[in-house]
């Protein structure tokens, strides 16, 4: 379960619908929504047996609280469970699922675009992704095009990182890039410590936090010994999500090495603190990044290219002052927290 799930839930929970959730107990990665019942499947290891236990659960779950509709968070295989029913849903559909539909099974493709042909309406989080959707055959009107917004009052610039900066040792004359994407192979973040280790030939004040967790993780930091650039790094354990501007506030540059990726919410959080991003070129990033405008994007998984963006921003802080303040600018007009859920809400009212 995504942190950008729970908010939704959250928020409208807080609006005053009746939510509930159903989800597996093994894809918590986030802090459960507050004050919602919550419906844990079945954890079997084998898929097959696994598959039909859920789907059994699914069906009477939904039979007993009887929904108005469903909001269907990527998973597709589990959709037949919801029509059987006759609920009408939403497909809220974002990042690999469907950036790698191409790439997928004949089976999946077939299952992903008959899910999508039943939902009342399919919310993408990029305008990449609706390309992806209308490709295979999807009515344009069909798919509508909310980001996960960001509050732009929690995510600020006015955010204190002093004590981050205390505990993690960056002294006050150093600069602090800051990655935040998980230790998983499409995010890449072994990219970004073989560009650390070009970077501090030139800059040894340049110091990076990168807040992860994942399979690599004893793969990246293995590698970060090997480049011995290990004490350049400081990396970080996940953190709540509230005391997440405070680390941005604590660096000086954002950067994602991302090669697969719709719209990054941990982009759209650091822009909103006014932090000038580096970003893959990618069309996920080129919705929100113009190069040289509010950003920079560079080729992904090119480490010499990433070392010679972040040197840029390094050597001038007059263009990291003037990204961070057209970002936060974007994110304000784009991107407003409470503008994308009036949208979401808008769509469920919609529904007969």
């Amino acid at each position: 379960m995504s942190i950008h799930s729970t908010r939704w839930i959250e928020a409208f929970h807080k609006k005053g619908y009746d939510v509930s959730l159903i989800t597996d107990f093994q894809t918590w990665v986030a802090q459960k929504p507050r004050n919602v019942p919550i419906h844990v499947l079945p954890s079997i290891k084998n898929n097959v047996y696994r598959l039909i236990q859920n789907y059994i659960s699914i069906i009477k779950i939904l039979m007993q609280t009887k929904p108005n509709l469903v909001h269907l968070h990527t998973q597709h295989h589990y959709a037949p469970a919801i029509y059987i029913n006759r609920i009408p849903y939403i497909l809220h559909s974002w990042g690999s699922e469907v950036l790698e539909m191409h790439h997928t099974s004949i089976f999946r493709k077939v299952l992903a675009k008959q899910v999508a042909m039943k939902a009342h309406k399919i919310i993408v989080d990029a305008n990449c992704m609706k390309q992806i959707w209308t490709s295979i055959g999807i009515l344009e009107n069909k798919v509508e095009v909310i980001p996960f917004g960001v509050d732009a009052n929690l995510f600020t610039p006015t955010a204190d990182g002093s004590s981050i900066r205390k505990k993690l040792d960056i002294r006050k004359d150093d600069i602090a890039v800051i990655s935040t994407r998980p230790f998983f192979y499409h995010y890449d973040i072994e990219c970004l410590i073989k560009a650390i280790s070009l970077i501090v030939k030139k800059h040894e004040n340049v110091k990076f936090i990168i807040k992860g967790k994942g399979p690599l993780e004893r793969r990246i930091k293995q590698l970060g010994k090997k480049l011995r650039v290990d004490q350049y790094i400081r990396f970080t354990d996940p953190v709540p999500y509230h005391e997440m501007p405070q680390y941005f506030a604590a660096a000086n540059i954002y950067v994602s090495t991302s090669f697969i990726d719709s719209t990054s919410v941990s982009l759209l959080e650091a822009m909103a603190c006014e932090l000038p991003p580096i970003t893959t070129d990618i069309p996920g990033n080129r919705e929100w990044i113009k190069n040289e405008i509010n950003g920079l994007l560079y080729p992904p998984k090119d480490p010499e290219a990433l070392a010679e963006k972040i040197t840029q921003l390094t050597e001038n802080e007059g263009q990291r002052k003037r990204f961070g303040e057209r970002s936060r600018q974007i994110i304000l007009e784009k991107a407003a927290w409470k503008k994308c859920v009036s949208q979401m809400e808008a769509i469920y009212k919609e529904l007969p």
